[in-house]
């Protein structure tokens, strides 16, 4: 009678530790089945963030010289032989060193005469001008390439992960597309290996757990486990928040190919300190001549300032509608208006500081002039190698209201073809770092800007993100970052 209960808690821990093995022989399947498909996600981003940054650097024009120049295969033999060639093939080959890639990148093009896909310039040490190519996924690319087509591809063509970008001239035309491939292999070997390991894991796993099941503290591991899953349950609600928060931020804030419609060449550096961001950049067209950009630095980072950020954008776009012929200065008085009417600011509310610092500037190519407003943040402009710095007036957009009708003072910019203008927040100036934990400041800032103002402004972006990161080290990024570069 006395071993009853004890019989039937051991059915019973049997029965719950043979269930839990079961279901763990489940969940290590599915984890499986994700992780692999998290590698095919996390190649399709790396990828594809190469051949997009590629595709935005490379010069069409130059590949449309070549096929031009070579008609046949076999006339280039060698990478320097060549001008053009060379710049393409290093870029090709400095971006395959620099992220890692044991498969080549390729520059492809389509010939209409022979009507068929060819090798323009490889990041191998031997040109295959003019070859065939001839792949899996090569009639997807001559479809996208004939639809002239603009958008990225990803996908997976016979056994390979693929990822190719359009190549454009400087008028827009497509003449190419930069390519590059991973073997499925490679990625299905690393999610077996990690397969092995979580098997032997749980192995493990489950010795422990049965002896301490069978020691009768299963209630407790029990509640431990309960506890445990509400807690992460929370944390995932709170990351899908955040992902959909970044997603809708994303539309708000314009794509960085805009800035081709107005501007020769341009960057885009933004570095949120987490998900989302309190710093945006904003444009506009008003015509074919005249648009209007901004940079902004909002209250706050995270959720609260891109909750911020995407009211400040918001009523960026309602008043350059409203009021589309407005100079930069009455368009940030308005903005201020707005500002303090969206957060019910009424000048008497000393905590009431929520509001954005921002650069705006006006555009006209037809008279080669920039108008500019700034509160509490400069413009930087660039002009035969000499930087000018315009500072903004000494007034955010909402916060603290002591005077309700704001006025800001516009300068003036007579700019010449070439020039460069700068736009940005504070949080790349304000970063710790460095031997001394100190900041980073806006002489050193400035330095950098005049010692590499020759380079393209893709370029310029590589060297201030690499300088960042030099000086940050393993210190935590302190705000958000938003860098703004543009050729007028």
């Amino acid at each position: 009678m006395l071993q009853g209960p004890k019989t039937t808690a051991r059915k019973v821990l049997l029965v719950v530790y043979g269930t839990m093995l079961l279901l763990s022989v489940a969940l290590i399947t599915w984890i499986h089945t994700g992780q692999l498909k998290t590698l095919k996600s996390q190649a399709y981003a790396r990828m594809g963030g190469v051949t997009g940054t590629l595709s935005a650097q490379l010069d069409g024009g130059r590949v449309q010289r070549l096929l031009t120049k070579y008609d046949s295969q076999g006339m280039l033999i060698n990478n320097t032989q060549d001008a053009w060639y060379y710049i393409l093939h290093e870029t090709l080959r400095k971006s395959a060193e620099a992220n890692g890639f044991e498969e080549p990148l390729y520059v492809l093009g389509f010939d209409r005469v022979k009507a068929e896909l060819q090798f323009v310039v490889t990041s191998e040490v031997t040109p295959v001008l003019r070859k065939p190519f001839s792949d899996p996924a090569s009639s997807a690319i001559i479809e996208y390439l004939k639809a002239d087509r603009i958008d990225a591809q990803r996908g997976v063509w016979g056994n390979d992960v693929v990822s190719f970008d359009a190549v454009r001239n400087d008028r827009g035309a497509i003449t190419a597309v930069v390519y590059t491939r991973l073997p499925l292999n490679v990625l299905v070997n690393a999610a077996n290996a990690k397969l092995r390991r979580n098997i032997g894991v749980a192995a493990v796993v489950f010795l422990i757990v049965g002896f301490f099941l069978f020691r009768s503290i299963g209630s407790m591991v029990q509640r431990e486990e309960d506890a445990r899953n509400h807690w992460q349950q929370r944390h995932e609600g709170i990351s899908d928040s955040i992902a959909y928060a970044g997603k809708i931020q994303d539309a708000l804030i314009p794509r960085a190919e805009r800035y081709r419609e107005m501007f020769s060449d341009h960057f885009v550096l933004n570095k949120p300190k987490d998900v989302v961001s309190g710093d945006f950049h904003w444009y506009h067209r008003i015509s074919e001549n005249e648009c209007l950009v901004a940079a902004a630095d909002c209250t706050g980072h995270g959720l609260p300032g891109a909750m911020m950020a995407a009211i400040g954008c918001s009523l960026l776009n309602e008043l350059v509608v409203q009021h589309p012929h407005k100079d930069p200065a009455e368009l940030l008085a308005l903005l201020n208006e707005r500002m303090v009417q969206a957060l019910n600011q009424n000048g008497q509310r000393i905590g009431a500081g929520d509001g954005m610092d921002v650069a705006l500037c006006r555009v006209d190519r037809t008279q080669r002039e920039v108008l500019f407003a700034g509160a509490f943040r400069p413009l930087y402009w660039m002009h035969d190698g000499q930087l000018t710095v315009i500072n903004g007036d000494r007034k955010p957009i909402g916060g603290s209201q002591h005077d309700p009708k704001r006025k800001f003072a516009v300068h003036r910019v007579a700019y010449h073809p070439g020039d460069r203008l700068y736009l940005f927040s504070d949080g790349y100036v304000d970063q710790f770092g460095g031997p001394d934990r100190k900041k980073f400041m806006s002489a050193r800032f400035n330095d950098m800007l005049v010692a590499n103002h020759h380079l393209p402004m893709a370029k310029q972006a590589e060297v201030l993100e690499r300088a960042f990161l030099d000086w940050k080290g393993a210190n935590e990024q302190v705000d958000d970052i938003c860098v703004l570069g543009l050729v007028v």
